[in-house]
């Protein structure tokens, strides 16, 4: 069974395609998204071309900064918890 993941949900970055630092949107973070880590999907966008999305997920505040804000597809995410 496929679980569509929407927007708020708590996911888990269960794969990482190409390098960390491709994924990132924001970089001023604290550092790049690993494996295991736990995120906020904040935005849904449809890829170019129709095929898929593409999931902004932000992962939680340290102190004043954001740890990680990146880009994943669909097959890099696991969801947790519904939003």
């Amino acid at each position: 069974m496929v679980t569509r993941i929407v927007q708020y949900d708590q996911v888990r970055i269960v794969a990482l395609t190409g390098a960390a630092n491709d994924h990132v949107v924001l970089v001023t973070g604290l550092r790049p998204p690993q494996v295991g880590d736990l995120g906020t999907v904040v935005d849904i966008a449809d890829r170019l071309g129709g095929n898929g999305r593409h999931y902004t997920v932000a992962c939680g505040l340290r102190g004043a900064r954001r740890i990680w804000l990146a880009t994943f597809s669909a097959h890099e995410l696991e969801l947790v918890a519904a939003g």
